[in-house]
């Protein structure tokens, strides 16, 4: 992480390592900027820092879409040129002129941003209190309830809140804009994917130890049973999977044969008005042997 913060001399960063079955926190680190362009533990930014999540969304919108049954991996998307308009505004693709029609997977793949806004606002642009509600019943607007201080808090407006909801909202959820969540909760939602739909608490402490005999053991905990079907996690594994084993996949640069790389690519322009190359960049990645 070093290493990247200092070729983009970047203003800081994170890094979180989670073991699927049990949430614990197997590694942590942050590193913010000095004045001088050195970096040292600044702020507990994983934690702490509540930010628009860009495309790494694109996998919720996806659970939602896919559990409640309005598309199918397999369905095509026309990407329409690589342009959609919404009330004066455009979402466009980074590829030039759009991906054609392709797959629901092939557009999670590509990262295709009109792909999933099409398939959010086609299928919800009359009741998005029910793409929404979805999220919500997932555990998106909620803290993960850590015993750590300063928690930052996800914010995902909801259609009933006639003072901050508008006709963007709908559409610019679906590629991770106009929310707002900490790197821990979006690695919380991931592992809830690669752990079949459950969703585990991410643990920091094991057990505290007095003259090596423990004297209190945190078990992992469980904090929804089931966050979507079974044959929804699968799809979205199968996706992830393909965004790093594919030529098309926006990660295949990172495809190594030891290990099964699995994961989703990210990146949210941030703080246009100062300037237009501002980015938050990010990757959730899934690991196994074999």
């Amino acid at each position: 992480m070093l290493e990247q913060l200092e070729y983009y001399e970047a203003d800081h960063g994170s890094v979180i390592v989670m073991e699927t079955k049990t949430g614990a926190i197997k590694a942590i680190s942050n590193l913010g900027r000095t004045s001088v362009g050195t970096y040292y533990e600044k702020l507990n930014y994983a934690v702490g820092e509540s930010h628009e999540p860009g495309s790494t969304f694109k996998l919720m919108a996806l659970a939602v879409a896919l559990d409640q049954g309005v598309v199918s991996p397999n369905d095509i998307v026309d990407t329409e040129g690589g342009v959609l308009s919404f009330y004066g505004r455009q979402v466009r693709d980074s590829k030039q002129g759009g991906y054609g029609q392709i797959s629901v997977s092939e557009a999670f793949e590509m990262s295709s941003n009109t792909a999933l806004v099409k398939i959010v606002n086609d299928n919800y642009k009359n009741n998005p209190e029910k793409f929404v509600d979805g999220l919500y019943g997932m555990g998106l607007n909620d803290k993960t309830g850590i015993p750590i201080l300063g928690e930052g808090a996800p914010i995902i407006t909801h259609p009933s809140d006639k003072t901050n909801w508008d006709g963007l909202d709908l559409p610019w959820m679906a590629y991770g804009y106009g929310v707002q969540c900490t790197p821990l909760q979006v690695l919380t939602f991931y592992n809830a994917i690669a752990n079949d739909g459950i969703q585990v608490k991410p643990r920091f402490v094991e057990s505290v130890q007095s003259f090596g005999q423990s004297i209190e053991v945190f078990e992992p905990e469980i904090l929804k049973n089931k966050i979507c079907k079974s044959e929804t996690a699968n799809a979205l594994q199968n996706m992830m999977r393909n965004v790093v084993a594919k030529p098309h996949g926006t990660a295949h640069n990172i495809d190594i044969p030891e290990f099964a790389l699995a994961g989703k690519t990210g990146t949210c322009q941030t703080e246009y008005w100062i300037e237009s190359d501002r980015y938050i960049s990010s990757f959730v990645g899934l690991l196994s042997s074999g």
